[in-house]
């Protein structure tokens, strides 16, 4: 045991930086509208801008660190990138500052997400990784929580006739935290001799979350496959019907739900009257469920079979989106009003856990084996840029046309790649009697 916990303890360097991330996810769109008094379409355009940097650059870092095969100080530039941008938010003053920061983050934080997870497979023996990675995703998740349970206490101590210096200083707290990381990395994370060619990882490992929790950018907290840029790696020929349909269904349920996230913390802010430390108590709600939600995920998944997993959650998903804007219409107490909330944020983090993981097994189903690294990659890449469609949607929709409309907005482009989805043949799958059928 003490073994094992020493060969893990460079994890632990990982803490801290999703704390940071975890304290400052709901943050960073309040902050445009109370501190930069910017409109909902200014707190798309920051979600765009750091989900647009994003995707490339983990595509370039993960590519980047493969080349020079080196792992460590990919680590160390993501957890220092992540420091400077949330210092940098800290200090803005202006919209284009504030923007420029965003942009940072989804250039630099990235570093960390492609080459920490590879970090994992080169450092153990192949009969390990699963549960290895799933330690790993867990001291994550654990931080995430742990940051957003943070931002909660901050800014209930602190807010009330002082929110732009509580809201400032969470982020010079956040930008501490990295630097904390960063510290921990340079002492603990290793510098593996063996070097993995990512493309023979199986699909196995697919079940452990790539995003453990729902953010309204795109900034994974693990990626194994990263899209490689050249002539035979991106033919069509690569990509079966099947795998094309699902990412047209991917992009497009992505899209839909991130117009609806985009939007939510303002919402609950200014629309619902909530303070901000309550938006981040309701935040907490969600990613304790989607937690508590992943290991159950995959069982099901096993038994009852991906598309029926990943088809069911969304379409309850639908029903919650407009729901959370009928609820307001209820007479409730504020604490009532809180409850209902954190019940329906927590349902959806819930039926995003079941997203998440079937969502990754349907790529390895459908995929060419020869392919499953390039086909992986792209569906990461495809996530990635409906977090910036739907944030420009979102943001322009709710400005101009209200909450209700977007929300009704979001369901309706998730009934639309629910169609899709029933026309992409998976294979394979467990039916009701426990036979084997094609779906």
């Amino acid at each position: 045991m003490g073994r094992r916990q020493d060969e893990e303890k460079w994890y632990f360097s990982f803490l801290p930086y999703n704390m940071a991330g975890g304290s400052t996810s709901p943050l960073i769109p309040l902050f445009v509208t109370e501190v930069l008094n910017g409109p909902l379409t200014q707190v798309g355009l920051v979600s765009a801008f750091s989900s647009l940097a994003a995707v490339p650059s983990n595509i370039i870092w993960g590519n980047l660190s493969d080349t020079v095969k080196k792992r460590r100080v990919f680590i160390l530039i993501g957890f220092g990138g992540l420091a400077l941008a949330l210092f940098m938010m800290g200090v803005a003053t202006s919209m284009n500052g504030y923007l420029f920061a965003n942009l940072m983050m989804g250039a630099l934080a990235s570093a960390a997400a492609p080459v920490g997870t590879v970090l994992i497979l080169e450092s153990f023996k192949y009969s390990e990784w699963a549960q290895r990675l799933g330690d790993f995703s867990r001291v994550g998740g654990i931080g995430w929580v742990a940051g957003l349970i943070l931002g909660t206490v901050w800014l209930s101590s602190l807010e009330s006739g002082q929110g732009e210096p509580a809201m400032r200083a969470l982020f010079m707290l956040g930008a501490a935290l990295s630097l904390v990381s960063m510290f921990l990395a340079y002492k603990w994370v290793p510098e593996p001799h063996f070097k993995l060619d990512r493309r023979i990882v199986d699909g196995h490992l697919l079940d452990i979350p790539l995003m453990i929790a729902e953010k309204a950018r795109y900034l994974p907290h693990r990626v194994i496959h990263v899209l490689q840029i050249t002539s035979r790696n991106i033919r069509a020929e690569n990509f079966t019907a099947d795998l094309r349909k699902y990412y047209a269904c991917t992009f497009i349920i992505f899209t839909g739900s991130h117009t609806f996230f985009v939007a939510f913390p303002v919402f609950l802010k200014q629309y619902v009257g909530l303070l901000s430390w309550e938006v981040f108590l309701i935040y907490v709600a969600a990613s304790l469920a989607s937690a508590m939600t992943y290991s159950a995920a995959g069982r099901w998944v096993a038994a009852i079979g991906s598309k029926r997993i990943y088809a069911a959650s969304v379409a309850v998903r639908v029903l919650l989106f407009p729901l959370a804007f009928f609820v307001t219409t209820l007479s409730l107490g504020r604490w009532e009003i809180v409850a209902v909330f954190c019940l329906l944020h927590g349902m959806m983090g819930f039926f995003w856990a079941n997203i998440s993981v079937a969502g990754n097994h349907l790529v390895a189903k459908i995929s060419r084996p020869e392919f499953r690294a390039e086909s992986t990659g792209m569906y990461s890449s495809m996530q990635g840029m409906a977090i910036v469609t739907g944030a420009i949607i979102g943001g322009f929709v709710g400005q101009f046309m209200g909450y209700q409309v977007l929300f009704l907005l979001s369901s309706l482009l998730m009934v639309a790649g629910l169609l899709l989805l029933s026309r992409v043949e998976v294979g394979k799958e467990p039916s009701e009697d426990g036979s084997l059928e094609s779906v």
